[in-house]
């Protein structure tokens, strides 16, 4: 199944369901939670690159728990980090006529290890209950283990640990034009430099909800000597921010393959009503009257 106009293709909660379900009966477990490893093969796709460009477990988790609730996901994901190398996951609804599947919990499970080993944790492990509470290993050495699921298995939680984690190395992400920021011309050098830093820091990292003082530490300053450089810039902080993330939104709207909710994700907003009101603020019109147009 490769090719963009399937991948974006959409397709209904149930159809899913039922594709799953099918996968399930023909090939087995191992076929389920392999379908959610090969992300590390998709094409490309804005959410799970973002996703990829995680610098920890814990930033991955924070992005995770923001896109559920920004597609108002009903089966969701509880993360418990145990340790820095060990954390357990509790899959819950928010819905009760719609409780989560067996191949649906495997299939997120086995997307959860290809992301968190793509980001850098070596040496990972997934152990996951069975029916009598016993813990097995389903997951080692890079491959699943398929005897595990000779009996039944509690498949709404399991444990993944890892030995280390090393990052890899990415290629930083900067604005492809500049940003439209009323920065008066008279601004001194420093001034400029600090704000040029501070909107590539956001870029490299759009789905991180930064604070002023974490910007600050970053490029070297105090808050409020960060905040004196913005002023004088003409700026405030959630100004800047919302110049970013409207920028980037910008971008993956005029690719007509990215839906509307990804542009948005993936430009940082914390939800669809945050980035329709900040866009229409910034541009005069809605989300989607500004795709219409540019893509006419």
């Amino acid at each position: 199944m490769a090719g963009g106009s399937i991948r974006h293709a959409y397709v209904p909660a149930m159809e899913k369901r039922h594709i799953l379900d099918l996968i399930w009966e023909s090939a087995g477990p191992g076929a389920i939670l392999a379908v959610g490893r090969g992300i590390r093969d998709a094409g490309y796709d804005p959410i799970w690159e973002a996703a990829l460009r995680a610098p920890s477990p814990a930033r991955l988790y924070a992005g995770w728990r923001r896109l559920e609730n920004y597609g108002h996901s009903t089966n969701r994901v509880r993360i418990i980090e145990l340790s820095e190398t060990r954390t357990a996951f509790e899959r819950y609804t928010v819905d009760t006529d719609a409780a989560p599947s067996v191949p649906e919990n495997l299939l997120i499970c086995g997307l959860i290890i290809a992301l968190l080993e793509a980001i850098g944790c070596q040496g990972l492990t997934c152990r996951m209950p069975d029916a009598n509470n016993r813990v097995v290993a389903i997951y080692g050495e890079r491959q699943f283990v398929d005897s595990a699921f000779s009996g039944q298995m509690n498949t709404g939680y399991w444990e993944i640990s890892w030995d280390r984690f090393e990052a890899p190395a990415h290629e930083p992400r900067a604005p492809e034009s500049d940003l439209p920021l009323p920065i008066p011309d008279t601004c001194f050098g420093a001034t400029r430099k600090a704000v040029n830093r501070a909107i590539l820091l956001m870029f490299d990292d759009l789905l991180r909800q930064w604070k002023v003082a974490e910007i600050a530490r970053e490029i070297g300053m105090s808050t409020r000597t960060f905040q004196r450089r913005l002023t004088e810039a003409g700026l405030s902080f959630s100004n800047l921010v919302r110049a970013v993330r409207v920028h980037e939104a910008c971008r993956l709207l005029n690719n007509g393959d990215i839906s509307i909710t990804a542009a948005g994700f993936c430009a940082g907003f914390c939800d669809s009503a945050h980035f329709s009101r900040d866009f229409r603020a910034s541009t005069g019109m809605t989300p989607s009257t500004y795709r219409s147009a540019v893509l006419q």
